[in-house]
């Protein structure tokens, strides 16, 4: 946006020159984000995305910013989804995934301010809030910022991970309530590998054969878009490093999502 000349009345000449002033005044800029979240609450969503673009062009760490877009996204592409033609594995277009990479810079940059607007939204973030990507990204976050009961919402009485290796064929990893693991892949039946137990920081798991080891619970980040977006993720990788012992998905980190199905 242009910068405008503000009108002032002249000013003396020794004025001007002990105050070391060498050309016109110049007018602060409009906030982009300002004017974005009046259009937006107009109504004017593609007017308001527009704004917010162009205010995190000017400040990348602009947390409200992305916060404001992620509701715009939501809103100009909900739906989407369902066409025969949707590439849901497209990250880089998958407005899901654009929309939970934006609400992760924001809260990564000021959870304290950014998360209760996103918990409390029911009108941007409304269809990205039903989906199963958000719920399991929104778990990610209680314990990126150490929830009061996260390791209980996360784990439960039983959970359902991943293990994805480049290369290798996704695992399903269950902590079943019975406090055996269960792995499956492809799909294939599945089968009892170890035992397991909670800990206060994550869990204890016993492989078949092998020694127990300690899992922390922790917020990882999943980069796309060539790594220049992410979004937060549940993982629990193992304590220390690996052994010649350690194989397949015992040498973690174990994955809840947001990623899910074939995109795996």
């Amino acid at each position: 946006m242009a910068t405008f000349l503000t009108s002032s009345p002249r000013v003396p000449l020794l004025l001007v020159l002990c105050l070391g002033i060498t050309g016109p005044v110049l007018a602060k800029a409009p906030d982009a984000n300002a004017q974005g979240f009046a259009a937006y609450n107009k109504g004017d969503y593609a007017k308001a995305h527009a704004l917010f673009e162009k205010a995190l062009k000017q400040d990348p760490s602009n947390a409200y910013a992305r916060l404001n877009r992620a509701r715009t996204t939501t809103l100009l592409n909900q739906g989407k989804e369902d066409a025969d033609d949707f590439d849901y594995c497209a990250f880089e277009s998958n407005w899901m995934y654009l929309a939970l990479a934006d609400l992760s810079v924001a809260v990564e940059k000021d959870a304290q301010a950014l998360l209760p607007k996103i918990d409390e939204d029911s009108k941007g973030l409304k269809a990205l809030k039903a989906s199963d990507e958000y719920k399991k990204w929104r778990k990610a976050i209680s314990v990126f910022v150490n929830e009061k009961g996260v390791k209980e919402k996360v784990l439960g009485a039983t959970s359902d991970w991943w293990f994805l290796q480049p290369g290798q064929i996704p695992e399903s990893i269950t902590l079943a309530a019975d406090k055996r693991v269960m792995a499956t892949q492809q799909d294939t039946y599945a089968y009892p590998t170890g035992e397991w137990r909670p800990l206060r920081s994550g869990v204890e798991i016993t492989p078949e054969k092998k020694p127990a080891r300690a899992w922390k619970l922790l917020a990882g980040k999943y980069y796309f878009d060539q790594g220049k977006r992410f979004f937060f993720e549940v993982r629990l990788e193992p304590d220390g490093e690996t052994t010649p012992a350690d194989s397949g998905w015992t040498t973690g980190p174990l994955s809840i999502g947001p990623l899910s199905g074939d995109c795996l």
